[in-house]
């Protein structure tokens, strides 16, 4: 069973693109377009860097950093929870027998 398509406008820099989606992706997709609205309008405001092309790829590169940086933190917690795991499971070793 495949899932309808739909058509999906997101507003970047003024512009509209129109992205091709599942129904269940639109929401997603809405919230990301957002938070790269938001990266691209930041670095336009800074005029450091000009050229919509360079923009939004300066604003992919720190979307893309941010979310490495949130996955090596949470990659730190998952290791962290599973020596502390296996510290309460050799405590308990120890108490039962």
């Amino acid at each position: 069973m495949s899932q309808e398509l739909h058509t999906l406008a997101i507003q970047l820099l003024e512009k509209t693109w129109q992205i091709r989606c599942s129904e269940n992706q639109v929401s997603d997709l809405q919230k990301c377009a957002h938070i790269l609205n938001s990266k691209m309008h930041e670095i336009a405001a800074s005029k450091k860097i000009t050229g919509n092309e360079r923009i939004a790829i300066m604003a992919a590169i720190n979307a893309i950093y941010d979310l490495q940086v949130q996955q090596n933190q949470k990659d730190l917690y998952i290791e962290s929870l599973g020596s502390r795991i296996r510290e309460l499971q050799n405590q308990l070793a120890k108490t039962s027998t």
